[in-house]
């Protein structure tokens, strides 16, 4: 073994956070105790030199040499990792020298400071692999590989220099050749042995030192403890990152990879494992909820096709099988329904045949597949796994050109296989083995560079060829065109030209029709002056032609699309148009999608996507799978293709995408490396049905709890439905929480009824329920009418206590009116002399919610809100019914806020003012906010503060200084602890209302953007998304949750994703707005633990991800 004059070499950037890292890590090092059992297995009694140039670097020497020779002669590289490390020249040539003397194992990468896939240097992230190429010969390739890192990040040095502290056991641990694990272990049992020896020394301060000594256990442990939580983070996004990449079974794994010392404990050792695990196991999914996720991977030996003209893959007509190839020539089949390898089919696989690699793998009927080599076809039963066959053309002419790499031009109808290349076309019955065509096409005016595309017509007695370069380098001959289609008749051989024009795609339509992509360069001059620099710019259009007259019947209105690739798509399907059946040509141009009626070339719906559409696929008679190529997949339909939404993705660019009715699962084929990842649609077997009606469609859930005079909790799902799409009755459901029993149901009676002003309160010391109706009725005079009553419920006995007109409600109050009740039956009615009007002073009066109705008494006083020329936009009530807020319009683009005090019947004021505050137009409810549990006010001013009141004591209880935005939305959380809010940056904020400091930022990274934020004040729990639809620039949006959990120190962790979601953060429920209605708890880190080792069935990560990760639990 070589003797090195150094334990170490530190490589750092000479800024000062950098040196101030590498400086305490020295001498953290050097002044490590060794423990001795350590001693003993690693040889070494300490960490003896360091090399850190500041600290030995002499004067008098050349710096480089000097640095050459110190990295020559240290045994390990520790890599300080940063920003300005991965920028710094020195650094990256030191990491260069190391290199060219000693393995990557002997880097040690810490991390200072950003990401890993930003700051590690490029020659650390690949490694070089022998694999064998497709002529036997062994060639080397880069694998992409994860550095292991210790973390020392920190917002300042003195949280750098503890996770120094923390962290260095795992650098010491490489260095001693031993794990972390061990070194931690006896680290701990040193450092309580060599107090206890100092204790036994001094006996009569016995119980001091003892103290002390628990004391200093106690912080080494609490360090401990400490690294496992970052070591926890960091793998929960591993985990993250694995499973957007299609592999869920290592997402699960890193996940689970550090768990508490407790097996039953419900609190994980991180919270960022619970998002990490719910998203691996797929929480809240449901069946109606269409979202096709990586499920798993395959890992195949060489690299992916890259192929423009016809899709690298292609399913087995059942769907159930997956044939492919890759680029050193190795075929593939692969199970749909698992991802499993049936048959990996390697060049040379029948010794006594020649393969040269294979190009092309594609499925023929009954379990057989041929593939196609340069040289050969090979007929294979692939269930069998056997060879049936191989045939060879008579011709001194291979299958496949050198440069016809994807091997494109080939095609199966039945057990009919037709081949092109440049100059032949080839047509075999593969069953008999018979070439029943072999045609040299590329003579007299039938010449081209390049056949694009091949198919057969219905019956198969014709083959059909789209000939035609994307731009020609030499002037065109003065002779008929040589671009266009060619059809050939396999039984005689004659061709004759159905088409003229260039054609990249061909589709048979019927018996005698054929559809043409055709594409015309209009920059050929600047192609061909500046080749692969230029991209191309050209003109397609669909014609479809009689192939037997060769005359055109219709063409579609050309258009340009411009770039250095154009992927291309033409498919014929059935597909319902208006509610019949029509042949629809479905074309895709790089990144525009066109419907196109076979029959009259009429175009039914056309979009264009942000990406390149890299294939489609039909996924029932009324929708399309668009698979675009930065992974994600659309859905859209035929009548609406504008309202397109994303139904899936995954992480990467991607060269194709698939998909297969059969097993409902999507296969895309990444654009670098060697990975197929299998996605489907996910669903979460723990939730339970409340077996809604699925034609109805949900108007909203309400989540509310109620307490006895004894002090038990009791919370109700409030459910509100429509029938507005299926003409089915409006009506409103109570569900006691976490349950499917029905505590409540009121239906309207026709299927016009509307049900508004839906209001859980209490009701003479009951829990109840307060709303509207609203029915059509015939009218003898006017014929049809309306009209609207109140209804009261006890959600006790599930019955209605009172129904009130609305006459009998409002004429107790001089005015036509609107009425809001409060949580603890206070009822407001306010309103002027004509509601509709804006310049009538608006007045109000307070009454009671009752088992008989909304009751004003008659000694009731009318109190004045406005003056005339304004008017009130809505009405608030705190949580007790001790103050009703009044939202004011000024009609003159401002807003304010009036408190009146129930009991003391008076206007609050605050600094002498009444009318409290001036708010953004248009957004006064999101900008203002009122507490669940303390009576407190939060609104958001003008000049970009946020002011918060306590209404109780009538004074300004802290203001927050946010920033100027056009929306703002806030809402209390954590028994109004804290204010959360959301602003038009799109960052999220947790505020400590008594201190009236930030607590923690971070920015919100879903695809649609957030309507609201859900809190009730009391949990420690908030959501942000949004309920519904929306149109935005990618596409179609419906209702997403993103949950988060707020723990004791003020910070937030993403819990849960929760597609069409609604949460109970007092009942702890989830409930998803899908079909009949989904319903689960928030499940605990144990369930979630168990869950996921089950699923993994006692597999564990290899040792060379445990590696990777630093993981040596």
């Amino acid at each position: 073994m070589k003797k090195y004059t150094y334990d170490a070499f530190i490589s750092y950037s000479h800024n000062e956070k950098d040196a101030f890292a590498a400086e305490q890590l020295h001498k953290t090092l050097e002044h490590y105790h060794i423990p001795k059992r350590i001693q003993q297995s690693s040889g070494k009694k300490k960490i003896e030199r360091v090399f850190r140039d500041r600290e030995e670097m002499p004067i008098s020497f050349n710096l480089a040499s000097n640095i050459q020779e110190a990295l020559e002669q240290s045994e390990f590289l520790i890599l300080m990792c940063s920003p300005n490390s991965i920028k710094s020249e020195w650094v990256q040539r030191e990491v260069e020298t190391f290199l060219k003397s000693h393995s990557k194992e002997q880097v040690l990468t810490v991390l200072l400071e950003g990401e890993p896939e930003k700051v590690f240097p490029e020659v650390l992230c690949y490694e070089e692999r022998k694999v064998e190429s497709e002529d036997g010969t062994e060639q080397t390739v880069k694998v992409k590989i994860e550095p292991m890192a210790a973390d020392i990040r920190g917002k300042d040095k003195s949280e750098i220099k503890k996770k120094i502290e923390q962290e260095s056991l795992r650098i010491l641990a490489k260095m001693l050749g031993c794990t972390y694990d061990t070194l931690r272990q006896r680290h701990r049992e040193y450092a309580l042995h060599r107090m206890m020896a100092v204790l036994g020394g001094v006996a009569g301060v016995a119980v001091v030192f003892t103290i002390y000594a628990f004391h200093q256990s106690a912080k080494i442990n609490e360090r401990y403890q400490e690294s496992r939580r970052n070591q926890a983070r960091y793998l929960s996004q591993i985990s993250t990152d694995l499973l957007d990449g299609g592999d869920r079974e290592n997402a699960l794994l890193t996940a689970l990879a550090v768990v508490p010392e407790d097996s039953d404990s419900d609190e994980p050792v991180a919270e960022e494992q619970m998002y990490a695990l719910n998203e691996a196991l797929h929480s809240y999914e449901h069946d109606e909820h269409l979202n096709y996720k990586p499920l798993y991977k395959y890992e195949m030996s060489g690299n992916t096709y890259s192929s423009q003209s016809q899709s690298s893959g292609m399913l087995s007509e059942d769907g159930q099988t997956y044939f492919c190839v890759d680029q050193l020539g190795n075929a593939y089949v692969l199970n749909v329904e698992d991802g499993s390898c049936i048959w990996k089919i390697a060049p040379g696989e029948w010794e006594t045949k020649e393969t040269n690699g294979f190009r092309k793998i594609l499925p023929v009927k009954d379990e057989k597949a041929v593939l196609i080599t340069k040289e050969g076809i090979f007929y294979i039963d692939w269930k069998k796994q056997q060879l049936i066959r191989e045939m060879k053309n008579d011709a001194e002419e291979d299958f496949l050109s050198e440069w016809d790499q994807d091997g494109a031009c080939c095609t199966v109808s039945g057990t009919n296989l037709a081949i092109a290349n440049t100059h032949y076309l080839w047509v075999y019955d593969l069953e008999s083995g018979e070439c029943q065509l072999q045609s040299q096409y590329d003579q007299e005016k039938y010449s081209s560079d390049q056949a694009n595309a091949i198919a057969f017509d219905e019956k198969a007695e014709n083959v059909f060829l789209a000939l035609g370069n994307e731009w020609e380098y030499a002037e065109p001959s003065a002779s008929e065109s040589k671009e266009g289609v060619l059809k050939i008749r396999i039984s005689t051989g004659e061709k004759s030209r159905v088409a003229t024009e260039k054609a990249k795609k061909i589709c048979a339509v019927s018996e005698n029709q054929m559809a043409v992509l055709h594409m015309e360069c209009i920059n050929e001059d600047e192609i061909i002056d500046h080749g692969e620099m230029s991209a191309v710019q050209a003109k397609y259009w669909i014609t479809l032609y009689d192939t037997e007259e060769g005359k055109k019947q219709w063409s579609s209105v050309p258009y340009t699309v411009s770039g250095y690739t154009i992927p291309e798509t033409l498919l014929l399907r059935d597909m319902e148009i208006n509610g019949e059946l029509k042949k629809v040509l479905v074309v895709s141009v790089k990144d525009r999608i066109q419907l196109i009626d076979a029959e009259n070339g009429t175009v039914i719906q056309e979009r264009i996507f942000r990406e390149d559409i890299v294939n489609v696929v039909q996924a029932d008679k009324r929708r399309l799978l668009v698979g675009l190529s930065d992974g994600r997949v659309m859905i859209v339909t035929v009548e609406t293709m504008s309202a397109n939404m994303e139904v899936g993705s995954v992480s990467g660019k991607i060269l194709d995408f698939t998909f297969s009715p059969e097993y409902q699962q999507v296969i895309w084929t990444m654009e670098s490396g060697k990975r197929l990842v299998f996605g489907e649609k996910q669903t979460d077997q723990q939730m339970k049905s409340v077996k809604l009606e699925k034609e109805n469609d949900m108007d909203s859930v309400k989540y509310t709890t109620w307490t006895d005079q004894k002090g038990k909790e009791q919370n109700y799902r409030i459910i509100e439905y429509n029938g507005l799409q299926t003409d089915l009755k409006e009506g409103v459901r109570v569900y006691r929480t976490g349950t499917s029993d029905l505590v409540f149901q009121y239906e309207c009676k026709t299927a016009g009824g509307m049900i508004s002003e839906v209001k859980f309160a209490d009701i003479d010391g009951n829990p109840g329920l307060s709303f509207k109706v609203t029915e059509e009725h015939e009218s003898n005079e006017l014929g049809k009418g309306y009209e609207s009553k109140y209804v009261t419920a006890d959600l006790n006995s599930g019955k209605i206590c009172s129904e009130q007109t609305e006459d009998e409600v409002e004429n107790q109050f001089d005015s036509v009116s609107a009425v809001e009740v409060g949580n603890k039956g206070l009822a407001v009615m306010y309103g002027n002399e004509d509601f509709t009007a804006a310049n009538r002073e608006i007045s109000f009066m307070t009454g009671s919610l009752t088992e008989k109705g909304i009751q004003f008494s008659k000694k009731a006083k009318s109190h004045q809100v406005t003056e005339e020329g304004r008017q009130v936009d809505l009405v608030s009530i705190t949580a007790d019914d001790r103050y009703v807020l009044f939202h004011i319009d000024n009609q003159d683009d401002t807003y304010c806020l009036k408190v009146w005090n129930v009991k003391k019947e008076k206007w609050e004021s605050y600094d002498g003012q009444t009318e409290l505050l001036v708010l953004d137009a248009g957004y006064q409810m999101d900008n203002m906010s009122i507490g669940a549990e303390k009576n407190l006010l939060a609104t958001y001013t003008r000049d970009g503060m946020i002011h918060v009141f306590d209404l109780e004591k009538g004074t300004e209880a802290q203001t927050l200084k946010c920033g100027n935005y056009k929306k703002i939305q806030m809402r209390f959380c954590a028994n109004d602890q804290y204010l959360v809010t959301y602003d038009d940056s799109e960052m999220i904020t947790l505020w400590d209302i008594s201190e009236g400091k930030i607590l923690m930022k971070e920015e919100y990274d879903s695809k649609g953007s957030i309507e609201s934020l859900y809190t009730n004040g009391s949990g420690w729990y908030f959501g942000v998304g949004f309920h519904g639809y929306a149109l935005g620039d990618e596409g179609f949006y419906t209702s997403e949750l993103m949950l988060y959990s707020i723990d004791k120190e003020g910070k937030f962790y993403k819990y849960a994703y929760i597609p069409a979601g609604y949460a109970d953060y007092t009942g702890k429920e989830i409930y998803v707005d899908s079909g009949e209605g989904w319903y689960s708890p928030f499940y605990s880190f144990s369930e979630l633990r168990k869950r996921a080792e089950k699923e993994m069935a006692g597999k564990s990560l290899s040792d060379a991800d445990k590696n990777r990760y630093f993981i040596s639990e």
